[in-house]
């Protein structure tokens, strides 16, 4: 019964983690990004356009 418990919040705090790490760099505003051989080149202006655009559809439908 405790192995259940304990793998529960292994897997929660791991999958947790993990989303923290792809937030902070969605957020970052590092245009070429390297991990582990992969290398990942963003187009960062339209990324923020897109965030706006997001930001200004909800906040509007929000305020409604």
């Amino acid at each position: 019964m405790v192995s259940e418990v304990i793998w529960s919040l292994l897997i929660t705090s791991i999958s947790g983690i993990i989303l923290g790490l792809f937030t902070l760099a969605y957020k970052s505003k590092c245009t070429k990004i390297s991990f582990c051989g992969a290398v990942i080149e963003r187009n960062i202006a339209e990324e923020e356009k897109i965030d706006l655009d997001y930001n200004h559809t909800h906040n509007s439908l929000a305020s409604v």
